[in-house]
């Protein structure tokens, strides 16, 4: 089932998008799903390939507020 959405574009970012769709002959919202699909698969894998501490160990420099170490002591560091 498909929901419609609002949104406001910048005019310019509007008219490549309608060149786009066109160019390709599909819908705009066609581009828009995969595009915003792509963006939250690529959110949802770990940076890097490591998560948890393991992430956040590997940053410079280490600065880390005491509710993020609580947090990602729970991840259990070596499942990854």
């Amino acid at each position: 089932m498909k929901i419609k959405i609002g949104t406001q574009l910048e005019e310019e970012v509007y008219h490549d998008l309608k060149v786009a769709a066109a160019r390709e002959k599909r819908a705009i919202s066609e581009l828009i799903q995969g595009a915003i699909a792509a963006y939250l698969q690529e959110q949802a894998q770990p940076q890097g390939g490591k998560s948890g501490l393991a992430r956040l160990l590997e940053a410079d420099p280490l600065r880390l507020t005491s509710k993020q170490l609580r947090k990602t002591m729970e991840v259990d560091f070596f499942d990854q």
